[in-house]
């Protein structure tokens, strides 16, 4: 698709800045300074879209995040057949429904730095969200998630609608359990992953509880808006392009193919960033919105082995872009310069 073949985007009135947390948040081990910055948050609508499917094509290896690279551990991981109570899976799969179900659907675009998405003005809008109480155990995660989760595409539908491309709600899937995918085998103690091989969002609910003893919903949420980063990728076609890029860069454990993946990693963190602006302007309370930016901003390559995600310091300046700005052009990471992304 030719951008100049995308009709022109009216922006609507100027919204909210987001509200930065003041200058003493939440503190954790290896957390840095707090969210800098205000920028007027305003978003670009477009019309009544159409809903398509994601491309056959669309790679099948997964986005799985943070791997051995949490900014705290805080206990072992238990074998899954000693805690019976975990090891149930829940699942819901949002129906998609269609504003328009002529011919020519939306298709995604597989191009990265030149994605259709990066329309100047292209943000998330501003979304009131209802969120229900939250418990660690996998039933009450998993109905946080499938709360959350209409919220945040009624945020990003307007941005994927004005650059002609589909609107898709992904499945997502609250696990206590190793679980299968197209992706491959999802172990009960490893992080959340997107697979875009189903557009499904598998939430490893075990993982956050018990080998990171995460207890606050922020930081779920924070987690759950960073895999969604990951389905806007498949939604807009990078994911596809990122897949191909890296099969071009020789594979992902070379060097260049690390940076590729930095770069889908820290644009879904700032894709996360603003689907938080968002949400806070919507009503979210600080409660959610301020935990969750710390835990990004603390997660990074520091404690793994594999430099795949970018530093601490990298990750706390890509979710504050997004937080602060509120634009899909500030969160193109394929243009950034190797040393933002570093």
């Amino acid at each position: 698709m030719r951008l100049s073949t995308i009709p022109p985007v009216q922006a609507p009135p100027q919204q909210l800045p987001p509200q930065l947390p003041p200058m003493g948040p939440p503190q954790r081990k290896g957390s840095g300074g707090v969210v800098v910055a205000l920028v007027l948050v305003a978003v670009a609508l477009f019309g009544v879209g159409t809903i398509g499917a994601l491309a056959a094509s669309v790679s099948s290896s997964s986005a799985s995040d943070y791997d051995t690279s949490t900014a705290e551990t805080t206990s072992s991981a238990e074998s899954s057949d000693t805690a019976t109570s975990s090891t149930e899976t829940s699942s819901t799969e949002e129906e998609t429904t269609s504003a328009d179900s002529t011919d020519g659907e939306p298709e995604p675009v597989a191009s990265l730095g030149d994605n259709p998405i990066n329309i100047s003005g292209n943000g998330a809008m501003n979304t009131q969200c209802d969120l229900p109480s939250f418990d660690t155990d996998v039933a009450s995660q998993d109905n946080f998630y499938q709360a959350a989760l209409p919220c945040l595409m009624q945020a990003w539908t307007p941005a994927l609608q004005a650059a002609g491309l589909p609107v898709e709600t992904p499945s997502v899937i609250t696990t206590g359990d190793s679980i299968d995918s197209p992706c491959g085998t999802r172990m009960w103690n490893q992080t959340a992953m997107y697979c875009p091989g189903n557009h499904t969002i598998y939430m490893t609910a075990r993982y956050y509880s018990e080998v990171e003893n995460r207890t606050d919903a922020g930081a779920y949420l924070g987690q759950f808006a960073h895999e969604f980063g990951h389905a806007l990728q498949g939604m807009t076609g990078i994911s596809i392009a990122y897949g191909d890029a890296s099969y071009d860069a020789g594979g992902s454990t070379t060097s260049a193919g690390l940076e590729l993946t930095r770069r889908s990693e820290l644009q879904a963190t700032c894709f996360e960033g603003m689907s938080l602006a968002a949400l806070q302007n919507g009503g979210v309370s600080n409660d959610y919105i301020f935990p969750a930016l710390e835990d990004s901003s603390g997660r990074g390559d520091e404690n793994s082995n594999v430099p795949d995600h970018g530093s601490k310091a990298t990750n706390r300046a890509w979710i504050e872009q997004g937080f602060t700005k509120n634009r899909v052009t500030e969160c193109n990471t394929w243009l950034a310069a190797p040393s933002d992304v570093d």
